[in-house]
């Protein structure tokens, strides 16, 4: 029975040292919950291994080391997963968007930034919804000068 308390409160010691690890993730739970099963696995398989290595009788210390190190694969795991997921959603908004240069009666330029919200519509910088693609005449009315 000691063991086993010292085995849960390892793991659950582990879990919540791994989680505090990288505050710029923290609002993701996808990566705690990674960090969480990685340590419960790799405790379960620390110990098992633990036992079974040497004179039988490292269960613990191999519980200790298989949360540890089954909560950081768990944690970078959840990094990689976010990782992934920004950039998925910079290239999206990258695809969604677009700059109209508007051409200004003293020959200079204003930049209007135009965003695809679907159904081929676009809204304009101030919140504005065109049914479609805008053109520069349209643009000027409200951008240019």
């Amino acid at each position: 029975m000691k063991r086993m308390i010292v085995l849960l409160s390892v793991v659950v010691v582990g879990a919540g040292a791994v989680g505090c690890a990288s505050p710029q993730y923290q609002a993701r739970r996808s990566e705690a919950n990674s960090a969480i099963a990685g340590a419960v696995l790799g405790g379960a398989l620390g110990g098992i291994l633990g036992n079974n290595v040497g004179d039988g009788k490292n269960d613990v210390l191999g519980a200790a080391i298989g949360a540890a190190s089954g909560a950081w694969v768990g944690q970078q795991y959840g990094q990689g997963q976010d990782s992934t997921r920004h950039r998925l959603e910079s290239l999206e908004v990258a695809n969604s968007s677009e700059t109209v240069m508007i051409n200004n009666s003293n020959g200079s330029y204003t930049p209007v930034m135009l965003t695809k919200v679907g159904y081929g519509q676009y809204r304009g910088p101030r919140g504005e919804i065109y049914p479609a693609r805008p053109t520069e005449e349209q643009l000027k009315v409200a951008y240019g000068f």
